[in-house]
């Protein structure tokens, strides 16, 4: 195939950025391989710099990458599945099966944008001033990369604490190909069987020029949590009233008119829905209270459009990546005798991205761009009472844009490699509602040095200072007017919550790479956190910039490929210590919890994950794979004071496949944890907690 060469290219590029519909990019499927247990010289290849495809042993960040087919074995379907084997994630909050909150090394807020950036392929997910994460379905994933620590340099804000980016499967433009899993389960107490199916269907309409992929699915899961139409009494009214829902279908078209272009346009729906809300009266046994007989719920639905255009030339590469994304979620909680509180957000963002890399054979590397956002994130809220309703309707605006730029050199034929970025952004933001519109400006400059040693192929070293931010949080007149009655100084605009990292990294493999081994030393400072505070006003509280904090950790990876053929072992953690440094001292008065030395609140002190993975061939087209794991979460001190106990959860994959089939059982939290893991104000027992146990079946077709 003859390639387009400047002038058309050009075009192309063009042509994708002035498109009205919004869209994105995945990076070469055949660079997306992973190793094997049984096939260690492959190397598991990331793109996660935006420089081309690197390997993952040789990129000089605290970096993590699962292909698809591990994923499955371990039974990962879902963002709160995965971050129990990334050192230093956790799940903060749970809203419902749609509205899902983690960070990375450091603490959670649902307030405010999201304290880590999500790309699913290379279009942002950004819920303006609510930072939820995408409920991705883990069906068609070809790749998920996560970085952990500030990535203020190439994906600007909300990457505070790192980025998760979904790389999803490419069409095949050769030949049709298809999956196809089914599913069903049977959780403790729940009223019903959990069940589902999804599937994947890649058609090439004109081969090796253009095809198209279409994924999705849906799964039921039954109810497993009670409702009293009153206080607890120990016979509910209502049984297994928490079911919640979960369909999504991808399609996205490649396009090659040559060999050096590369277009692909991507639609993405999900609806996740649940009635009433993951938080609960109580976790043991699990109930919702005082519903006077009404129905709670939890809705969603998120579209996205992403569309990428890419031109590679002989010394560099040119990529276009538009996106637009628009949903609707939130919540309805029923009051007590005859009331509710209902709160709905309904978010949309465009986003326009621009860059250049080098691809050359020399020791210069590069990559230079510009960014484009615009977007708004409206709440309907409404509290609603015998004889009474309140309206709390407002929106936050923003219109933001930056360049970023990153520039390395190889020293000694590549073993030394010194590395500098710099990003500058400026953002309009607004907050808006009926009484009028509240506009600020801020502008905010991020930066990452990084020097790294790579004397073989089995050994890299690397020391780093980065920056990182999170947008300050948007809030009403009234909440500062009330914050001011307590002495609090506040403002519509708090200033953004910005992270300093210092890290030492190491990656060592041995020569036969059975054994490989992660180490990462940081030190993670944190500069005008912002919290919640109570206010003057009755029922209003606020929001401000309190103070600053340190987390200094480690992050330990190990993998062992062990002399029994097809067993490996694994093992990831993190362990830290934080603590605030500076407290706003009329902060400190009304929030007891934030005085200089004391442990930063929602944060874990630890967590760790064990794997023990067997895949052997066991003869006549037979193989056996299986997957044991242990997973850890430290305890946690809440806001409220209440300290959220350590709890454990242990899940079992273990299945047979034949040829293109496959069958496994899937079993997760086999100990009946409950936690509760984050604490509610409703008693010890109150909050929300792990699933309980759950045993099923999984078939799977993957020619």
């Amino acid at each position: 195939m003859k390639k387009f060469h400047s002038g058309v290219a050009a075009i192309a590029v063009a042509v994708s950025m002035m498109s009205s519909a919004a869209w994105a990019q995945s990076e070469t499927p055949a660079e997306q391989a992973q190793a094997s247990p049984e096939d260690a010289s492959q190397e598991i290849v990331v793109t996660a710099q935006k420089s081309g495809a690197q390997t993952l042993q040789s990129v000089p960040l605290a970096i993590q990458a699962f292909d698809g087919e591990d994923l499955k074995e371990r039974n990962i379907t879902s963002i709160g599945d995965l971050v129990s084997s990334v050192p230093g994630a956790f799940e903060g909050f749970r809203q419902s099966n749609g509205s899902r909150f983690y960070n990375l090394r450091g603490s959670v807020t649902q307030n405010g944008d999201s304290p880590i950036g999500y790309y699913l392929d290379d279009a942002p997910f950004i819920v303006t001033n609510f930072g939820i994460a995408p409920p991705v379905r883990f069906l068609d994933i070809d790749r998920v990369e996560v970085l952990r620590g500030p990535q203020g340099t190439l994906y600007g804000q909300g990457s505070s604490g790192g980025v998760f980016i979904f790389r999803t499967r490419d069409p095949n433009l050769k030949e049709i190909d298809y999956a196809f899993e089914a599913e069903a389960s049977q959780t403790r107490g729940a009223e019903g069987l959990n069940y589902g199916m999804a599937g994947a269907l890649s058609v090439p309409i004109i081969k090796d020029v253009l095809a198209v992929r279409v994924s999705g699915g849906f799964s039921r899961d039954a109810g497993w949590a009670d409702a009293y139409f009153g206080p607890y009494d120990g016979t509910p009214d209502q049984k297994g009233v928490n079911s919640a829902k979960n369909d999504d279908i991808r399609v996205v078209a490649l396009f090659k008119p040559a060999d050096n272009v590369s277009i692909r346009a991507q639609y993405w729906n999900f609806n996740p829905t649940q009635d009433f809300t993951g938080f609960t009266a109580s976790v043991k046994p699990p109930y919702f209270e005082n519903t006077a007989g009404q129905k709670g719920f939890s809705n969603g639905a998120f579209t996205l459009y992403s569309l990428t255009a890419n031109v590679d030339f002989n010394a560099f590469s040119v990529t276009s990546a538009t996106s637009n994304l628009e949903g609707v979620f939130g919540i309805n909680i029923p009051l007590s005798p005859a009331g509710s509180f209902s709160s709905q957000f309904l978010p949309k963002m465009f986003a326009q991205e621009l860059r250049v890399n080098s691809t050359g054979t020399g020791p210069l590397h590069w990559v230079i761009g510009g960014s484009y956002q615009n977007g708004s994130g409206p709440q309907v809220n409404a509290l609603t009472l015998p004889g009474l309703v309140i309206n709390a309707d407002n929106d936050t605006l923003t219109e933001n844009y930056a360049a970023f730029g990153e520039i390395s050199y190889d020293l000694f034929g590549g073993k030394l490699v010194p590395l500098v970025g710099l990003r500058t952004y400026h953002d309009d933001r607004a907050f808006a509602d009926s009484t009028g519109k509240v506009p600020t400006t801020e502008n905010v400059t991020t930066w990452r040095l990084n020097l790294s040693y790579l004397p073989t192929d089995d050994l890299t070293m690397f020391v780093s200072a980065a920056t990182g931010f999170r947008p300050g949080i948007v809030q009403s007149r009234v909440q500062v007017e009330s914050l001011a009655l307590v002495g609090v100084p506040a403002q519509v605009a708090l200033s953004p919550e910005s992270s300093k990292n210092y890290e030492f990294g190491l990656k060592w493999r041995s020569p036969g790479r059975a054994l490989t081994v992660g180490l990462n030393l940081y030190q993670l400072e944190y500069t005008n956190l912002q919290t919640s505070v109570t206010g003057g006003i009755d029922s209003v509280n606020g929001f401000a910039n309190f103070g600053d904090a340190t987390t200094k950790g480690v992050d330990i990876e190990l993998h062992w490929n062990t002399p029994v053929k097809g067993l490996n072992l694994g093992f990831v953690g993190n362990f830290n210590d934080s603590k605030y440094d500076s407290i706003n001292p009329v902060i400190a008065a009304a929030q007891p919890l934030l005085k200089p030395g004391s442990r930063l609140t929602n944060t874990l002190a630890n967590n760790y994950r064990f794997d023990v993975n067997y895949n052997r061939d066991i003869g006549s087209d037979l193989n056996l794979f299986g997957n044991l794991s242990l997973s850890h979460s430290g305890d946690r001190l809440q806001a409220s004071g209440i300290t959220a106990q350590p709890y454990d959860v242990v899940a079992l994959t273990a299945g047979i496949r034949r040829g293109d089939y496959e069958i496994a059982l899937i079993a997760n939290n086999l100990t009946d944890e409950r936690g509760p893991t984050f604490v509610g104000t409703n008693g010890p027992l109150s909050g929300q907690g792990p699933t309980p146990r759950t045993i099923g079946l999984r078939f799977r077709i993957t020619p």
